[in-house]
């Protein structure tokens, strides 16, 4: 099995989620069922075909070798994040949580770099946000972020605001932001 990485697991926590509570026997229709038929349907539109046969194989209680499907690495971690968080009640959450701790201080950095004016922090901050765009996530983390460096430093406003945000993520940002603008001051 390959390591699960935190990361991967928040990235992909939308997918996740519904697919574990899906998996101790949903009935076909429940609401468990239907959001995970969603999520399904979203990655695959999204080009994760082999992905998604072998966790709708999983949902329907079929076993398909993954080693027979074209999966990449992080198809692998996904599947491997699948099988730990449904193994293990409360890791996906700790899983999330790590991520966004590792995320908070590169992100302050690049946030406080791009409101001082670095051109390729702030390229990089508008790239996020095209991408969320993109993807039809409006009102998203990258929107948030973008308000940050606009001055935008209190979590109701910012949750209010862009409610497609990540809240563990925005506030731990913010937190390392007061960090480093307490050392920057």
């Amino acid at each position: 099995m390959p390591d699960v990485s935190s990361q991967v697991a928040a990235a992909h926590l939308e997918f996740i989620e519904p697919i574990i509570a899906a998996l101790p026997d949903a009935s076909p229709g429940s609401a468990e069922r239907d959001a995970a038929a969603f999520a399904i349907a979203h990655y695959r539109d999204n080009g994760w075909q082999d992905l998604c046969d072998v966790v709708q194989a999983r949902l329907d209680g079929r076993k398909i070798d993954p080693a027979g499907r074209d999966l990449d690495d992080e198809d692998r971690m996904i599947l491997a994040a699948i099988d730990r968080a449904a193994a293990e009640p409360g890791w996906l959450h700790r899983a999330v949580k790590e991520a966004e701790t590792q995320a908070a201080d590169q992100l302050a950095a690049l946030i406080l770099a791009a409101t001082w004016g670095e051109r390729e922090a702030l390229a990089a901050l508008d790239e996020m946000r095209d991408a969320a765009q993109a993807a039809g996530m409006r009102d998203s983390t990258a929107h948030a972020f973008i308000a940050m460096v606009e001055g935008e430093r209190r979590l109701d406003t910012l949750i209010k605001n862009h409610p497609n945000a990540q809240t563990g993520l925005i506030e731990a940002t913010l937190a390392a932001l007061a960090r480093r603008e307490g050392d920057a001051g």
